[in-house]
């Protein structure tokens, strides 16, 4: 889904224009003396609440989604939603049944943990958890330095990511990477309110290649610019 597409979908939803939120980033180089260079910016991330309050207890359904960086940009790679309920949550096992109703049986499940993958791929490449579980999202907090090159790859010398060395060492190929969707329940019991449930969907395969070729894009701008800039230099004079 594009941005156009998703922004319809969430008012669909029930969330009002005045809460969703658009977060643009550009990426920055260097030319070796001009460090404020940036590309142009780009819609990277949408997040969505919808609020209900009833008495002393409330309804909340929150949304991140994100969007891979140009030039292969504006498609939807990662989905974060938080759905919190203690006005009348229903059941743990109410909630699984009808996760399963919906999207099939799951690919991999613990207590509380539902997990399909698709895409292509069947193996989970964000973790080291023989179950196939736990999904995660790049962080959105620039001092963490954790974007999804750097969940999927290991980095060589120079800080330069090896494609073809693996952050955990069972996958050998991006093409084994599925794309996943996983639920967790916030309950182990099948009789207790799924008060607090998260919800994660990420397209790891799109996402890498997306990143990759912004990469590659600004690696590019950064010759031209130091070839611009060497250009114009003067010659000392001897």
């Amino acid at each position: 889904m594009t941005p156009e597409q998703v922004v319809p979908v969430l008012k669909a939803h029930g969330i009002g224009g005045d809460r969703i939120y658009e977060s643009r980033m550009a990426y920055g180089y260097s030319d070796g003396i001009n460090h404020g260079l940036k590309t142009d910016d780009f819609l990277a991330r949408i997040t969505a609440s919808k609020v209900e309050v009833l008495g002393n207890k409330r309804r909340d359904d929150s949304f991140e989604l994100f969007f891979s960086p140009p030039p292969a940009g504006g498609k939807l790679v990662g989905v974060q939603r938080v759905i919190f309920n203690n006005v009348d949550p229903i059941t743990g096992g109410q909630f699984r049944q009808a996760l399963v109703d919906k999207y099939g049986s799951t690919s991999d499940a613990t207590t509380g943990i539902l997990n399909w993958k698709f895409g292509g791929g069947d193996m989970n490449c964000l973790s080291t958890n023989p179950k196939g579980v736990n999904v995660s999202l790049p962080s959105t907090d620039l001092r963490q330095k954790r974007g999804i090159l750097d969940m999927v790859y290991r980095k060589a010398g120079g800080g330069k990511y090896r494609l073809d060395l693996f952050l955990h060492s069972r996958v050998k190929d991006l093409a084994q990477c599925a794309s996943m969707l996983e639920y967790r329940l916030g309950t182990s019991k099948d009789n207790q309110p799924a008060s607090r449930v998260e919800a994660t969907m990420i397209d790891v395969q799109s996402w890498v290649k997306a990143e990759l070729a912004a990469n590659e894009r600004v690696d590019k701008l950064r010759s031209e610019a130091v070839e611009k800039r060497v250009g114009k230099g003067n010659k000392p004079s001897l």
